[in-house]
């Protein structure tokens, strides 16, 4: 246990280290002035909260239909995943949800190749949704040997009764592989970068990334907040993702080499549409799925 511990810590510790090692490095550089403003961190703010939910709210109703299958009972987003019935299959389910988003995420981004050069600020929500179908779900692996009593968990151990052996190895694919997974997200966001700025300059990455995404991530996660209480427990959770993920964005930032322009109008001002959407969808999360939905 002790070395997915550590693991775990560097994945956290990890950015931190590099990104005070990157600000000595490069405190002599300078990024141009208006090279990107608050109009493109509040559009991916908005995107990644619509992106988050929808993820979120995907996971849950998996969750739900893989025990509806078996013919239990359980309740839609009513915070505590627990079914009435019995079925040999039933701690197996409640693994279903965070398979199906880790899918949709590989399906989203394997989307987003095909829309990258659109010109519409959907394709950021598509990537966003491919980063939380798979950011959301790698750590609940690692999660499940910590605590076997978790939804992953009790898949992994209750039902298929992997060894612990086993269970330490994919913790520690999952710990490692998030860093890569983050820093590819991070390349394709920079990608949304104006095409007439220096692409090759340290800081001209780090400022575009902290104003995309480290910015954007922040201040999407406040906005979540209102989805997730009551219970109040409940408003810590998309701050976990943000802390486990886009420091390493932010960190690597400077890794990013061939960067290939992406056309977008992110930065031309805030649209309406996606505000009004995530409104809408706070409505809906608050009057009718709060209460839960029996299945």
């Amino acid at each position: 246990m002790i070395i997915v511990q550590v693991c775990f810590a560097a994945l956290l510790l990890g950015p931190i280290l590099w990104g005070a090692f990157n600000w000595v490095s490069y405190k002599r550089l300078s990024a141009p002035k208006g090279m990107v403003t608050f109009n493109t961190l509040i559009n991916s703010a908005v995107l990644y909260a619509l992106a988050y939910n929808f993820i979120f709210f995907l996971q849950e109703v998996f969750l739900v239909l893989g025990k509806k299958v078996l013919g239990l009972e359980s309740s839609l987003y009513h915070n505590n995943h627990t079914w009435e019935g019995e079925h040999p299959m039933m701690h197996l389910m409640q693994g279903s949800g965070a398979l199906a988003i880790f899918l949709i995420g590989l399906i989203c981004l394997v989307i987003y190749r095909y829309i990258k050069n659109s010109q519409s600020i959907w394709k950021l929500f598509v990537l966003w949704l491919a980063f939380h179908g798979i950011i959301q779900s790698l750590p609940q692996v690692t999660v499940a040997y910590l605590a076997p009593n978790t939804d992953v968990g009790q898949a992994l151990v209750g039902y298929l009764d992997l060894s612990q052996p086993l269970l330490i190895i994919l913790a520690l694919i999952c710990i490692f592989a998030t860093p890569l997974v983050v820093m590819l997200f991070g390349r394709l966001l920079f990608e949304f970068a104006p095409e007439d700025v220096d692409h090759s300059n340290p800081k001209v990455k780090f400022k575009y990334i902290r104003f995309i995404a480290v910015g954007a991530a922040f201040v999407g996660s406040l906005m979540i907040v209102p989805f997730r209480v009551p219970p109040m427990s409940q408003a810590i959770t998309p701050f976990i993702v943000f802390i486990y993920s886009i420091p390493w964005i932010w960190a690597s930032a400077h890794t990013i080499k061939h960067v290939k322009h992406t056309p977008n109008r992110l930065d031309q001002k805030v649209y309406v549409l996606p505000i009004v959407l995530l409104v809408l969808l706070l409505i809906f999360f608050q009057l009718v799925l709060a209460p839960g939905i029996k299945f």
